[in-house]
């Protein structure tokens, strides 16, 4: 496995914004949850650039799937966010109840999630397209001394590059253009002809069906992950993960491939899988 990754050596759990059907998802609250969990996982999270420049955790574009605001993260100062609850549109039960509401949650800046858990293993996710966020976060994870426990990746082709170009400590997942060449060159034998940048695959089971998992024989959509997906990442030292991941049967068939990591909104349900497994 790369010496430049640090979940190379064994299994890594990770928890996709924290733990995100416990709390509001991507908040310190969240994080902290996870955390308690499981000690050494990984927090899968997201950031975004304020109107005026600053680096906030936080999943959608727009405030109110979350929040009790309204409009494009980017359309607002830190000032106005930080005044949000993140709670508010929060729920368990398709919108019977919001039981987060009132209850204090806010989004937190990047670098208040980074000094929360100075000891956490983190994956962020850049959703800005622009450089600008891009070198905002580097910027951030360099202020605080983190790159050693840090991966970042991004959808924005643009994006990862410019991450790795500029900054070439950075340990930096596949990008969706990378990962789907990586899947095109191994079925024709030739992922071995390509120096790859990237430090480790992060990718769904299934993608184009509505689900990230395998659900039964109806799952609709195509199969990203197989064994065969497995051992050539193994052969060319690439870790992989595999998003998102909440039921226990597939968990611990993904497990049994030989996956590297897995990472579930359910991290308590990870937990007892692996409780079941014997993985330390």
């Amino acid at each position: 496995m790369s010496r430049r990754i640090f979940f190379s050596a064994g299994f890594t759990p990770g928890a996709h914004r924290g733990a995100s059907h416990q709390y509001p998802e991507n908040t310190l609250e969240a994080f902290r949850r996870a955390r308690e969990i499981l000690p050494g996982c990984l927090i899968e999270t997201d950031v975004r650039q304020t109107g005026d420049g600053r680096i906030v955790v936080i999943h959608d574009e727009l405030l109110n799937p979350t929040t009790n605001g309204t409009g494009p993260v980017r359309g607002v100062t830190l000032a106005q966010i930080q005044r949000l609850d993140a709670g508010f549109g929060v729920t368990f039960d398709g919108g019977g109840n919001y039981p987060f509401r009132g209850r204090g949650y806010r989004i937190p800046l990047l670098s208040e999630a980074l000094d929360a858990f100075p000891d956490a293993k983190f994956s962020i996710d850049i959703k800005d397209r622009d450089l600008d966020a891009a070198a905002r976060v580097i910027s951030i994870i360099q202020e605080k001394r983190a790159a050693g426990r840090i991966i970042v990746g991004s959808f924005h082709e643009r994006v990862i590059r410019f991450v790795r170009k500029r900054y070439h400590d950075a340990v930096t997942s596949f990008s969706k253009y990378d990962a789907l060449r990586f899947l095109a060159l191994r079925k024709c034998g030739c992922a071995g002809m390509i120096r790859w940048r990237g430090d480790a695959l992060l990718v769904p089971e299934f993608i184009g069906g509505g689900t990230y998992e395998y659900e039964g024989r109806d799952t609709r959509g195509v199969r990203i992950i197989t064994t065969g997906l497995i051992d050539e990442a193994h052969r060319r030292g690439i870790p992989i993960l595999a998003w998102t991941i909440n039921r226990p049967d597939n968990m611990r068939r993904l497990i049994e491939w030989g996956i590297n990591g897995v990472i579930t909104d359910h991290i308590e349900l990870l937990k007892e899988v692996m409780i079941a497994m014997n993985i330390k």
